[in-house]
């Protein structure tokens, strides 16, 4: 795959299929924030789209999963301009329709990894989940492990191999029964703590050493920052990563593996009282972008 010639930022501001309620305000938070003019800042041409609105579909499963479709077909048509996906998503399932549209890619060769930032494992099933709620099930539909009759009808799905391909950081706020279901998955986890410090810059370096991925998308769940940089939604917890610490990561990671793709979800602004949030994640993205560019992973139009 040839280095990128834009970027292309795709807006899905939706909750489980509604649109601008609770985490779905937070992709339009960002861009009000000037997300598109700092990313232009470092010389780079930018596209933008937004997924259509889905009020048509039966209830938040149906209009999820027809989200989960237009997000495969909107990264796949960026892949296949020679323009890097950024997604900006309400709900972290949106990240089972990128995998799905990079899979569709022709310009993309064989499997590709995911590195995920989140204080959740978002591993859960609907058979072991006494609350039904869909969003915290993305990295076991990626997996294959629920849902498969609908995760078939998204353009490109394909399976990931958890165990091979997937890098969490900053899993902290779990039950003992996710805990263990996690554990027992195998898949590789940098975890967070709220009692003692975590070098997540350091350990993720390593976990990504270990993995040797030759290409991944990488999914950013803002609640995977600390509680004290902000409130990201209902779900934020202590024992997650520092501003500083997201930007050393995140630019470390064009030095691991070729990102593919980068998604930003979960962010709440009603709980974001004092506005912290979008500064530390436009920072964060543009760290990322001049990372990538540094690396050649995308070409700049000066």
């Amino acid at each position: 795959m040839p280095a990128a010639k834009s970027i292309t930022v795709i807006s899905s501001p939706y909750h489980v299929g509604a649109y601008a309620q609770a985490v779905g305000n937070g992709p339009l938070a960002l861009l009000d924030g000037g997300l598109i003019d700092k990313i232009r800042g470092q010389g780079v041409q930018v596209y933008e789209t937004t997924l259509p609105r889905v009020d048509s579909f039966e209830g938040e499963i149906g209009k999820s999963f027809e989200l989960l479709r237009l997000t495969s077909k909107a990264v796949t048509e960026a892949i296949d301009r020679d323009s890097f996906p950024i997604v900006l998503a309400g709900n972290c399932s949106s990240a089972v329709g990128v995998s799905a549209g990079l899979s569709a890619s022709s310009k993309i060769e064989g499997d590709h990894g995911c590195v995920w930032f989140d204080a959740h494992d978002d591993f859960n099933t609907p058979d072991v989940l006494s609350s039904g709620y869909f969003d915290s099930m993305p990295v076991a539909m990626l997996a294959n492990l629920c849902w498969k009759t609908l995760l078939k009808s998204i353009p490109g799905f394909k399976p990931m191999d958890l165990t091979k391909n997937f890098v969490h950081c900053g899993m902290r706020d779990v039950t003992e029964l996710e805990r263990s279901r996690v554990i027992e998955a195998g898949f590789t986890v940098v975890w967070g703590d709220a009692e003692n410090k975590v070098d997540f810059q350091r350990e993720l370096r390593s976990a990504m050493i270990e993995k040797s991925l030759a290409s991944s998308m990488v999914h950013l769940d803002l609640d995977s920052l600390d509680i004290s940089v902000g409130q990201v939604n209902k779900f934020s917890a202590p024992g997650g990563l520092l501003e500083e610490e997201l930007v050393g990561c995140l630019t470390d990671i064009p030095e691991r593996t070729k990102p593919l793709s980068l998604t930003v979800a979960s962010y709440d602004p009603s709980f974001d009282v004092e506005g912290s949030i979008p500064p530390v994640a436009i920072r964060s993205v543009v760290s990322f972008i001049k990372a990538m560019i540094q690396a050649g992973y995308i070409t700049t139009s000066e």
